[in-house]
């Protein structure tokens, strides 16, 4: 026999017999035991044990009035939705309501519209942003601009020396040239070939010659659209150009220089960055929206975006785009906003709360939250009834953001009269009564 049963076994001896003697202590002295304990004993002995110390006159006494009871469900309740109506709800005074916290008050009545807060950061509009480079290798000869400073489109930013220019130039001068003179020498021929007087073949080769020259001409020309000239510009090139080798930097787009890296006199690259224009009149929000919410967001909503640490009154926009995908970490949805910036106090990488307007302005009843009370799958809100009676009525409740209130979207009007405070109480009376029933 091992040690573990024989200490079991010594145990269970043990507490029989404490019990045994706590028995025979109650039968021999009742008044020793607790009353529940001399009430216990009473009703097994069949009153013998302890009479005389058992209050008999406490146990006679009538079960005391429950403080509340309910009643059926009153007539015409809403049944569109197939739950069982619920039972009305009868306090047994007002001293009773008073006590358990009843409070009620009329719904009340604003007017506002539905809104979801998000994360959100500003960003440049990048339809409205360019970075300039210089397109060729040379050197920084003039830096006209500086950051802050508006330009127009066509605006010298910079001016580039370049051998590469002169190079493109002096191709642009001497394929026009040749043009000239291959079309010059095809009007020669051509009618000295019609009459006789030439071979026409002499014709066909001063008119391919022609050709060549035009397309080494549109070649050339092309050269410098590519560094960045224009048609006038490139119209305007003659062989007594004393800066040949120049080249102009202009501005892409109307807009701010935002950023600027360039130094007058440092060599440049093609492909180096010099400045960045962004036009700030209309900025980007870039609203992080969780999956769940992501159905409620559509294009054309009304946006307002108040930057983190910011006093004055939120910027306005609306919703351009909604993105097509969940980010895996933070299983939010990208929405983008255009927002008004005319007077320039958003800044791009701004975070902050983005707030979007669900719906219309409408006006609508409104309880507090705690007024509002779940069961069986639904929502309801008790109104008081004459007699301490409290009857239940089932709603359709939507949360209003921000507030510790809810907007009644069906069931009930404005001005009627609702249980404000103390609702979890009736409605643990309905929840005992069908736990009893089950």
């Amino acid at each position: 026999m091992s040690r573990v049963f024989v200490r079991f076994l010594i145990t269970a001896v043990l507490l029989a017999a404490g019990a045994a003697a706590g028995f025979a202590a109650g039968w021999m002295r009742p008044g020793w035991a607790p009353a529940w304990a001399r009430d216990r004993l009473a009703r097994w002995t069949g009153g013998s044990a302890g009479e005389g110390t058992v209050d008999a006159a406490a146990r006679e006494q009538p079960a005391p009035k429950p403080i509340a009871t309910l009643e059926p469900e009153v007539p015409g309740a809403r049944e569109e939705s197939g739950r069982k109506p619920l039972p009305t709800v009868r306090l047994a005074s007002e001293e009773i309501a008073r006590l358990v916290g009843i409070e009620t008050a009329p719904a009340g009545e604003i007017r506002h519209a539905h809104s979801l807060t998000a994360n959100a950061e500003t960003a440049y509009d990048a339809r409205r942003y360019a970075t300039v480079s210089p397109r060729v290798a040379g050197f920084l000869r003039e830096v006209r601009v500086d950051l802050g400073r508006r330009v127009q489109p066509g605006e010298v930013l910079a001016v580039v020396d370049s051998a590469e220019i002169s190079a493109a130039r002096s191709q642009l001068l001497a394929a026009r040239a040749a043009a000239e003179l291959s079309q010059a020498t095809l009007d020669r021929t051509a009618p000295l070939a019609r009459t006789g007087q030439m071979a026409a073949r002499t014709e066909l080769e001063a008119r391919s010659a022609r050709d060549q020259a035009r397309a080494a001409l549109m070649d050339a020309e092309q050269r410098l659209r590519n560094l960045g000239l224009d048609d006038a510009r490139i119209a305007r090139i003659r062989p007594s150009d004393e800066h040949a080798s120049l080249l102009e930097i202009v501005a892409p787009i109307e807009g701010t220089v935002v950023a600027m890296h360039a130094v007058r006199g440092e060599a440049v690259q093609p492909t180096a960055p010099l400045f960045t224009i962004a036009d700030t009149r209309t900025m980007w929000l870039w609203i992080d929206v969780y999956e769940s919410d992501i159905s409620r967001v559509s294009e054309g909503q009304a946006v307002e975006f108040l930057a983190t640490g910011a006093e004055r009154s939120a910027a306005t926009g609306t919703v351009t785009w909604k993105g097509t995908e969940v980010d895996p970490m933070t299983r939010t949805t990208r929405v983008r906003a255009e927002l008004a910036n005319p007077d320039g106090r958003l800044r791009a990488n701004q975070f902050g709360k983005a707030r979007l307007r669900l719906g219309e302005v409408h006006r609508a009843a409104v309880v507090p939250s705690a007024a509002v009370q779940r069961w069986a799958g639904g929502e309801f809100v008790f109104l008081p009834r004459p007699g301490n009676v409290y009857e239940p009525r089932e709603v359709r409740a939507r949360p209003i953001e921000g507030v510790d209130r809810v907007e009644i979207v069906d069931g009930l009007k404005p001005g009627e009269r609702v249980v404000v405070a103390g609702a979890y109480r009736l409605k643990a009376e309905i929840e005992r009564d069908a736990i009893a029933e089950e």
